[in-house]
């Protein structure tokens, strides 16, 4: 009996030296910039890339969107979590400092959807967002006849996604014969932009915005105005909200990203920076966006997915 009690000691001791899978299993922490549908979506293709390479995935993000202070904290509570990499959208400058400290402590990050520059990041997968803003364009001009006046509505400074397809939505307008005589930051609020709208509509023949708030709160402001579906009207990103404005000619295209290629990608970057791969310098990966015209969405159901 003696002895019969000794092996169970043994073996139990031997079990105990032996983690579960799940424990064993390696922590990616995902901070998105905001709590909308389309980090919803970013976080379903992370989801699927740690199912499939046997990760866990700590995801928290902030309520509201492009709070860096919040990100800032959550960052903290990922490396609490005990994560060694980390996903993040960065809303703002401050981000990069940390992510360099992070580098040092051998934690690697993939910024995800913006850049902010700096030699912290391991990679970047974002949508190739100038060549969006040269999409837009391109599909106003074709919609003008290749003349015309336009607005660029502008989301606000600082924010490197929205300035690549700002700069690209101008250099390709002005390429295609268009005339930009609206360029202000309005952000996303509806009655800043109807505010502006409303004063210089009789000189407008259409309109970009360049992000999914922006783009709801022009069509909110257009609405409120009675001019919806008078101006030729290029959005950014989609939702049931803006599909609809597709089929009932309120938005005559939208650009639409690929959040979840974009969470999946970024988990799998992490991934090989956990498997100690080294990177001579930063990998990038642009996504190209995807044009959706009205004319695509006659006598069809909305899409599936948001975008």
């Amino acid at each position: 009996m003696p002895r019969v009690t000794s092996l169970f000691c043994l073996l139990l001791g031997m079990a105990t030296l032996v983690p579960a899978p799940g424990w064993a299993r390696d922590c990616v922490g995902l901070v998105p910039a905001g709590a909308s549908a389309f980090w919803a979506e970013l976080e379903v293709g992370a989801r699927r890339a740690v199912e499939a390479l046997e990760l866990d995935l700590y995801a928290r993000g902030p309520s509201q969107e492009g709070s860096v202070e919040v990100q800032l904290q959550l960052i903290e509570r990922v490396i609490a979590r005990g994560c060694k990499a980390l996903v993040i959208a960065p809303a703002g400058e401050a981000i990069a400092e940390r992510v360099a400290a992070l580098r040092e402590q051998g934690i690697a990050t993939v910024y995800v959807d913006r850049d902010i520059g700096g030699e912290g990041a391991y990679a970047l997968v974002a949508t190739d967002n100038f060549l969006a803003g040269q999409l837009a364009a391109m599909q106003l001009a074709e919609l003008l006849g290749g003349q015309g006046r336009v607005a660029l509505l502008r989301l606000r400074q600082n924010l490197h996604s929205t300035q690549e397809r700002e700069r690209g939505f101008l250099m390709a307008a002005e390429a295609a014969g268009l005339q930009v005589v609206l360029d202000a930051y309005l952000g996303d609020d509806r009655q800043s932009i109807a505010d502006a709208l409303g004063e210089r509509l009789s000189q407008l023949d259409g309109l970009f915005s360049p992000n999914g708030t922006s783009t709801r709160a022009t069509l909110a402001a257009l609405r409120q105005l009675g001019k919806a579906g008078q101006l030729k009207f290029v959005g950014f990103d989609g939702g049931d909200l803006l599909f609809e404005a597709l089929q009932e000619g309120q938005i005559q295209a939208l650009l639409l990203q690929q959040p979840q290629a974009m969470g999946e990608q970024a988990v799998r970057l992490a991934y090989r920076a956990l498997r100690g791969e080294p990177a001579a310098s930063r990998f990038e990966l642009l996504l190209e966006p995807k044009v959706l015209q009205g004319t695509d969405q006659a006598g069809h159901a909305v899409p599936e997915r948001s975008w």
